[in-house]
């Protein structure tokens, strides 16, 4: 299948695990098996292939997470300068 071609969204949510056996040396594969790794034939292997994507997705989203937590903090220091701001102007009114 060419790259240029490749939709993932044609693709169905699944994990497909193929088994192949060696055709020689330089001869290329031939599948064996192909079965769902979803159907539950081997809960070990899917419990570490969810642990492995937990932690891609924390690495992929953790920057993400920070970015949003210093974003709500500039915001609270930006309404806190503001609010002095306000303060400051609103005691120079009352100056005689």
């Amino acid at each position: 299948m060419s790259v240029s071609r490749y939709d993932p969204s044609d693709f169905d949510d699944d994990i497909l695990l193929i088994q192949v056996r060696g055709l020689g040396r330089g001869k290329g594969v031939e599948i064996v098996d192909k079965y769902s790794l979803l159907d539950g034939g081997n809960p070990e292997l899917l419990d570490l292939i969810s642990d492995r994507v937990a932690v891609l997705y924390d690495l992929l989203y953790e920057d993400v997470d920070d970015d949003l937590l210093s974003e709500d903090e500039d915001e609270d220091e930006s309404i806190g300068d503001l609010e002095k701001e306000l303060r400051r102007d609103e005691e120079e009114d009352f100056i005689i």
